[in-house]
């Protein structure tokens, strides 16, 4: 990649960090293979105890366009916002420390917005991969409004309703997204405020500012870390009905049905945190509860699955 000191790079990538090293060698690895000229790479460092800030030090002596900042522990939301206001680049791409792109992603995608400047944003189907490389499946295979999409042809469209497509199913992984920084500012870009779910709400906010992309390339593969901690996904639900009500209204327009799928997943978060909690009860509850919202084969065998169990623990 070109020195581009005193040139202005057309796409910033941003990617927050926080005891993420060896999946940040990685991640960068996986942004210089793309072989995009006038790139800029922001990476903010939250608090690092690894090493991650001094060998971003040394990274910069050889990589020009390679940029660092350094937090006190702010969370993603912020890094992602200070690094996005200090963006040069009118495009700003998304790539967590711990995912990785694969060839080809990011040409693609600034193809896409430069042949279609009123984008607010867009974004990719991707794959989970878990921490032994094992593959779990497409993003856009696992939800059923989009199973279709991932057997067609390979390239970008615009979605149509996205904003009530995107409530009903939040499909949008982050390290997938390439969005409009003037779109970005325009909606105050990652809400800090909210518990979790940030990336949820902002994608909501672009999809109602203005149109929104999608391809059904597989673009980027998503690490999935094993376990996972209640009060985390306490939050996570707690953020989901705030986001609910905060956009229920101006979805409703588009689609009223959207509605009771994103009721249905909700219900689902809270099944799937019962289960942890080993509430078995009330987690079929909530399964009847999303099966009542959004009926579908999926969640009778969730709900039926719950329902064997409880009976095989009395």
């Amino acid at each position: 990649m070109p020195n581009l000191v005193n040139s202005q790079p057309i796409c910033s990538v941003v990617i927050p960090t926080y005891n993420c090293l060896s999946y940040l060698k990685q991640a960068l690895a996986s942004v210089e293979q793309q072989n995009v000229d006038k790139l800029e790479v922001i990476v903010v460092d939250d608090n690092s105890s690894d090493g991650t800030w001094q060998w971003l030090q040394n990274q910069q002596q050889k990589t020009p366009h390679l940029r660092s900042i350094k937090l006190s522990g702010k969370g993603p939301a912020v890094a992602r916002n200070i690094a996005i206001q200090q963006a040069k680049a009118p495009l700003i791409a998304f790539l967590d420390a711990d995912d990785i792109w694969l060839a080809g992603k990011l040409q693609r995608q600034i193809e896409f917005h430069q042949a279609k400047p009123e984008l607010s944003f867009s974004f990719t189907d991707y794959r989970h991969v878990g921490e032994n490389g094992e593959d779990r499946g497409t993003c856009f295979e696992f939800w059923p409004n989009y199973q279709a999409l991932s057997q067609q042809q390979k390239g970008y469209q615009l979605k149509p309703d996205a904003a009530a497509s995107l409530f009903a199913e939040n499909v949008v992984g982050t390290s997938t997204v390439m969005a409009s920084r003037t779109a970005l500012l325009k909606c105050f870009a990652f809400d800090e405020q909210l518990p979790s779910a940030e990336d949820w709400d902002l994608w909501l906010k672009l999809a109602l500012l203005g149109p929104v992309g999608i391809s059904n390339h597989v673009d980027c593969e998503y690490l999935m870390r094993d376990g996972s901690e209640s009060s985390k996904s306490q939050l996570r639900i707690k953020a989901m009905h705030i986001i609910y009500q905060r956009y229920a209204q101006a979805v409703k327009q588009q689609s009223p049905k959207a509605l009771a799928q994103a009721k249905a997943r909700i219900a689902t978060a809270e099944a799937e945190l019962y289960n942890e909690q080993s509430l078995r009860l009330s987690a079929i509850f909530s399964r009847v509860q999303a099966l009542y919202y959004s009926p579908n084969r999926r969640r009778i065998i969730e709900t039926l699955a719950d329902t064997r169990n409880l009976l095989m623990l009395r």
